[in-house]
C-alpha cells in the first residue's frame, strides 16, 4: 500500500472520531441539580466516555461503558467497562445491559442520564425475553442474508426490551441527553443501534414482510412486540455521520492532488450494484490528465453462501481484481471506519491493476476464494488487507477509487 493511501485512510478515520464534535457540544450542555449517570454503548463508546470525563465539571455518580471485545483502552475514572460480542450478541452483552438497567431503576425527575451511542450497540446493548441461543440464530440468519441494516434493526427492536425507544422509558422521569455517532444512511435516528432512546418509526406490517422475506419464522409474540413512539424526556444531538466521512475523504484526497468527486454518500444496496458502478467508472476514466478520486460511502449488502472468512469490503475489493488487470494506475480501497470488516481483524482490503497477476504468480485462484467467500485469506496471502485495529469511531464504510 503506497503512502498516499495510508495517509488518506488515517486522516479520514481520525477526523471522523467522535471526541472532536463531542467536546464542542458538551461545553453547552446544562444539567439538573440531581445525580448524573453516563452510559456509553457501541464501538466508539470508550473514547466518547473518556471525552466526557475531560470536559464536564459535574460529578458523575456512575458511568458504564459497553463496547466490543478489544475496543477499550484502559480504565476511566468513575466508569465500569464491559466488553461483549459483536456482531452477534453474547452473554456478556446481556450481563452488561442488566448493569445499566440497575442504574435506571431509581431515577427521578431531577436526575440526568448522558447516553453516548455509536454503531455496534445493536449487538452490545441487549435485554430480552428471548432465549440467547434463539436470539443469536435469528441475528446470524439476518446478517448472513441480503437484508439491509434497516430491515435487520426492525426485527431486532421486536426482540428487545431496550431497543425501539424502550431504554428511554427505563430512564423516565430523568432527563435523557443523547449524543449519537451515526453509522446509518440518511442518519435515521431510530435505525442507529436500533434506536434505544428515540421514537420508533417502524410498524408491524414491516415486521411481517421481513419475517416472510427471510423465512425467519418469528412467533406472534415477537411480531406483536410494540416499540415506543411518544418519548418526551429526551434531547438528541447528532455528532457525526457517514456524510462527514465522505467530506473528510474529499478533503484529504484534494490535498493529495486528486480531482475528487463524492459519487454517493448513501450507498445501501447489494455489493453487485456497487461493483458495476466501480468498474464503469474505472474503465471510463483511464489515463486522465489529473489524478482522480471517486468516493462512495455507506454500506453494501451481501448474502454469505460459503464457509470462508471475510467481510463485505474485502469481498468487493477482491471481486474487482480480475477486471482491474486491464487498467492502468488504478486502485480500489474498501474500508470499514470502525476497523473491523465482518468477523475478521481487518478493516477491509485494497486491490490495484497488478493484483490479479500477483495472485496468478502466487498460484492463487481468486475465483475459488470468492466462491467460498474467503476473501480474507486471499488478501492476506497477497498482503493486501487493510488492518487499522479498533479505531474508536464508527461512521460506516468507504469505497475509494483512485486513478492516475
Amino acid at each position: 500500500m503506497n503512502q498516499d493511501i495510508y495517509e488518506i485512510i488515517n486522516y479520514s478515520i481520525n477526523q471522523s472520531k467522535p471526541n472532536i464534535a463531542l467536546r464542542k457540544y458538551l461545553k453547552h450542555i446544562s444539567f439538573n441539580d440531581g445525580r448524573l449517570f453516563v452510559i456509553a454503548v457501541g464501538k466508539a463508546s470508550w473514547l466518547m466516555a473518556k471525552t466526557v470525563t475531560e470536559i464536564i465539571n459535574k460529578k458523575i455518580d456512575k458511568g458504564i461503558v459497553i463496547t466490543k471485545y478489544n475496543h477499550s483502552n484502559g480504565i476511566i475514572q468513575d466508569f465500569e467497562i464491559y466488553e461483549a460480542g459483536h456482531p452477534i450478541v453474547d452473554e456478556h452483552g446481556l450481563i452488561a445491559t442488566k448493569k445499566v438497567l440497575e442504574v435506571t431503576k431509581n431515577l427521578n425527575a431531577n436526575d440526568d442520564v448522558l447516553f453516548l451511542l455509536s454503531g455496534g450497540a445493536s449487538a452490545l446493548f441487549e435485554d430480552t425475553d428471548v432465549n440467547l441461543n434463539c436470539l443469536q440464530q435469528i441475528n446470524k440468519k439476518l446478517i448472513n442474508s441480503n437484508a439491509d441494516i434497516q430491515e435487520i434493526n426492525t426485527i431486532r427492536k421486536r426482540l428487545s426490551n431496550v431497543k425501539g425507544g424502550k431504554f428511554a422509558r427505563h430512564c423516565y422521569p430523568a432527563t435523557l441527553h443523547n449524543f449519537i455517532l451515526s453509522d446509518v444512511i440518511s442518519d435515521q435516528l431510530d435505525s442507529i443501534a436500533s434506536g434505544p432512546t428515540v421514537n420508533d418509526s417502524t410498524f408491524k406490517k414491516q415486521v411481517i414482510n421481513i419475517n416472510k422475506k427471510y423465512n425467519l419464522n418469528l412467533p406472534e409474540s415477537i411480531i406483536n412486540n410494540d416499540t415506543i413512539t411518544n418519548l418526551n424526556n429526551v434531547n438528541t444531538t447528532l455528532i457525526g455521520s457517514v456524510k462527514m466521512l465522505a467530506n473528510n475523504l474529499k478533503d484529504i484526497c484534494t490535498k493529495k492532488g486528486y480531482k475528487t468527486t463524492i459519487v454517493e454518500d448513501d450507498v445501501n444496496y447489494s455489493y453487485k450494484v456497487l461493483y458495476d458502478k466501480l468498474i464503469d467508472l474505472a474503465f471510463n476514466n483511464q489515463n486522465p490528465s489529473n489524478k482522480l478520486a471517486f468516493i462512495f460511502t455507506g454500506e453494501i449488502t451481501i448474502e454469505v453462501k460459503g464457509s470462508g472468512l471475510g467481510g463485505r469490503n474485502q469481498h468487493l475489493a477482491l471481486l474487482c481484481a480480475e477486471k482491474f488487470k486491464d487498467l492502468n494506475n488504478t486502485t480500489l480501497v474498501c474500508v470499514g471506519s470502525d476497523g473491523s470488516d465482518g468477523p475478521t481483524d481487518a478493516a477491509g482490503g485494497y486491490i490495484d491493476n497488478n493484483t490479479y497477476q500477483k495472485a496468478f504468480s502466487l498460484g492463487l485462484n481468486i475465483s475459488e476464494y470468492l466462491n467460498n467467500y474467503d476473501s480474507y485469506n486471499c488478501l492476506k496471502k497477497l498482503d493486501q488487507l487493510i488492518i487499522t485495529g479498533p479505531t474508536n469511531t464508527n461512521v460506516n464504510d468507504f469505497y475509494l477509487l483512485l486513478i492516475g
